[in-house]
């Protein structure tokens, strides 16, 4: 039964084939790690810079605000409130502000706060609290009974910050949005507290830039406050102003809690599963925003590349794969030739039908060509190997018929031979006898001298053993002669360098004591500089108050007013920071000059220290030196003894040699006549066996003949 087979095309072209996406595999997987990760980090930086520009679109903003607050409480209207500012602390019920009459000076308030929103599109009221419980603001609507500015949140916020302007977290203002406030303290003309000024801002301007935001498919962008309140989200919208805990996404809620970055979240129940997500914190507001890409969107284009590069690659391996296999198949096919050629011959062997006349005819120059060839080589020896035993058949049959005739005539002469043995038997005893009473002698000789030569053999061993011992010695002390020297020479260039670091040192604490000198000098010009930016700060408040007295015709002086503000406070935080430096430098050249001087003492004592252990190494050395001579004089005299010790050994040995080969003659004498003696007996039995052999030689010629005749059929079936 024929076994089923994969033929070896096949076989070449899977294995190619898996070789080839093996490869692709690994390679394909090191790509994805790659550019998944390229995807990933392009993600966070592209919304690391979109966050960080809204981020500073909120500073902005906030700053813009600031001005316009700081301009309004510092106004002559804010300054001259008074008690006659209208209070709803004592009413009861729903009061329309333009109900009811107001004097000259809320009057006047209110003007200005109507021109501030009037030209801020974001202010969604401006107003002022007073601490007698007056309010004036900017609307024209009603308020409630009862209301208080002074137990308001922002009015308690702007306490806190004693003139500063502070923001306010995000609450619904009275006239029913959400908005967020910039207050600070009010002061008169004579600096006494008169109550807080206040601007609401709508958070709309900066919800518009977040909504204009966008890093890709379906993303969006959430502003969340300090205290978990979402002020804006571009994605969800009926999530804005609840509290993050209340939108239903615990990882959002962790996230944004926690000290990570950037990181992924799961949205149970929405259009995507699992965002990618990367937050910044505002410094001047501590808002959160938080940029939110579906997992999809961030890796789109890595999906898209692996799809294609697997494709690719596949059709690249099935195409790789057909070619080898076309390839294969033409390289093989004389092998098959090969193949069918032999089992063939094989088959016609089986069947007692061989012909060894047959060839293969390649033309392929490659291995296969060769084996062809050997074959072709192989056949012709065995032809030539059938073809002599053809011709040795006969040759066969003439010797057993030759060995039948030369059996007779063997059996006569062993009947002679037979006699001639028993008399050469009884001269081998008597030799025996006397070459034994020889051997008795020589082997006392030969104990005496081996004696001798142990003894001359140990003392030689002890000679040569303390002869080594003392040249490795010898050794040992030149090498360590040798080290001491080196020490000696590197202990002299040490001593060099420490009296050149030393210098160094000292030369190092003049330029240290001329730095310390220089910064000094730069922190009274610094101090200069921070009275000129107390002074440009006043100049740019008296600019403002101007302004804002010019109204509208001022507001281009304001803003100059302010700029020039701003200036004097960067020149004043960077004065600031410069004195800290300049302090930090000063005392960090004293510590390094304290530092100097300790060095400048250790080279000195470093120095002194390596001049007393060249000094040590020096005494070393010279006794190393005539240590070094006193063993060469003992490994002399001992290389003198070993050479005596060594002829008398090579006499004893000599000796030894000669007793036995004397003795080895006559054991071998001895043996060869007991070997002789043997071998005459063993003839003897022999010759018996011999008679009786004769008899089956006959036959064995006989058996001989048909096994020729049936080697002869065998022989026959091949073709030559």
């Amino acid at each position: 039964m024929n076994k089923k087979r994969i033929s070896l095309a096949t076989k070449l072209s899977i294995g190619v084939s898996l070789i080839i996406l093996l490869v692709v595999a690994l390679a394909v997987n090191l790509t994805a790690h790659f550019f998944s990760q390229y995807c990933l980090d392009n993600f966070y930086e592209s919304a690391e810079t979109a966050i960080s520009e809204f981020s500073d679109s909120i500073s902005m903003f906030f700053d813009s605000k600031k001005v316009e607050l700081n301009v309004f409480a510092e106004s002559d209207q804010v300054k001259a409130a008074d008690e006659s500012i209208h209070s709803f602390v004592n009413e009861t019920g729903t009061i329309q502000i333009l109900g009811y009459e107001k004097s000259p000076v809320e009057e006047e308030i209110r003007k200005i706060c109507k021109s501030f929103a009037k030209n801020d599109k974001d202010i969604a009221e401006i107003y002022l609290g007073t601490k007698w419980g007056g309010y004036a603001t900017n609307f024209d609507s009603s308020m409630n009974g009862g209301y208080d500015p002074r137990k308001r949140g922002w009015y308690e916020t702007a306490n806190k910050g004693n003139g500063k302007v502070m923001i306010t977290d995000a609450f619904a203002s009275t006239v029913g949005t959400t908005v967020v406030g910039i207050t600070r303290c009010a002061y008169n003309e004579g600096g006494e507290f008169i109550g807080n000024a206040s601007i609401e801002v709508s958070l709309e301007t900066l919800n518009t830039i977040l909504e204009g935001m966008k890093l890709g498919k379906d993303s969006f962008f959430m502003m969340i406050q300090k205290d978990g309140i979402v002020l804006a989200d571009t994605g969800i919208k009926k999530s804005n102003f609840k509290k993050i805990s209340e939108i239903g996404i615990p990882d959002l809620e962790t996230f944004f809690t926690g000290s990570e970055t950037k990181g992924s979240i799961v949205v149970p129940g929405g259009k995507y599963s699992k965002y990618i997500t990367k937050k910044i914190t505002n410094p001047k507001t501590d808002y959160q925003i938080i940029a939110l890409c579906p997992y999809d969107t961030v890796y789109a284009t890595f999906f898209t590349t692996l799809n294609t590069t697997v494709s690719i690659c596949v059709i690249f391996a099935i195409i790789v794969a057909l070619g080898t296999a076309l390839v294969t198949r033409k390289v093989i096919r004389p092998l098959k030739t090969i193949r069918n050629n032999i089992s063939d011959n094989a088959a016609q062997i089986a069947q007692g039908k061989a012909n060894l006349t047959d060839r293969i005819f390649i033309k392929s120059k490659n291995e296969i060509g060769d084996v062809a060839d050997s074959f072709n080589v192989f056949i012709e020896k065995l032809q030539d190997i059938i073809r002599n035993m053809k011709q040795t058949k006969t040759a066969l049959n003439l010797a057993g018929s030759k060995l039948n005739d030369s059996t007779s005539e063997t059996m006569a002469a062993i009947t002679q031979i037979s006699a001639s043995i028993e008399d050469v038997g009884k001269n081998l005893s008597s030799q025996n006898g006397e070459v034994s009473k020889t051997a008795s002698s020589v082997k006392h000789i030969l104990g005496s001298i081996s004696s001798l030569e142990e003894l001359v053999a140990s003392q030689a061993e002890s000679v040569e053993g303390a002869s080594s011992a003392v040249e490795q010695m010898i050794g040992n002390i030149s090498e360590v002669n040798r080290s001491v020297e080196k020490m000696a020479a590197s202990f002299s260039v040490l001593e060099a360098d420490a009296q050149s670091g030393a210098k160094t040192q000292e030369e190092l604490q003049n330029q240290i004591t001329e730095i310390d000198n220089q910064s000094k000098l730069l922190s009274e010009a610094n101090a200069v500089i921070a009275s000129i930016a107390e002074q440009t700060n006043l100049l740019a408040m008296n600019a403002a108050i101007e302004a804002a007295h010019a109204g509208e015709a001022g507001k281009g002086f304001a803003v100059v007013a302010d700029e020039i503000r701003k200036l004097s406070e960067t020149s004043s935080t960077q004065s600031k920071t410069i004195g800290e430096q300049l302090n930090r430098i000063q005392n960090t050249i004293g510590t390094v000059v304290e530092a100097t001087q300790k060095g400048v003492q250790g080279y000195a004592h470093l120095a002194n220290e390596i001049h007393e252990t060249d000094s040590l190494v020096r005494h070393i050395r010279a006794a190393m030196t005539e240590q070094q001579e006193g063993s060469t004089q003992i490994t002399t005299a001992l290389h003198g003894m070993n050479d005596s010790t060594q002829q008398v050994q090579n006499a004893s040995k000599e000796m030894t040699a000669d007793s036995r080969t004397i003795m080895n003659e006559i054991s071998l004498l001895q043996n060869k006549s007991s070997n002789m003696q043997q071998g005459i007996r063993e003839m003897s039995a022999s010759a018996e066996k011999i008679n009786l052999l004769g008899n089956s030689l006959s036959e064995i010629s006989r058996l001989m003949e048909d096994s020729i005749g049936k080697m002869g059929q065998q022989v026959d079936q091949f073709e030559v």
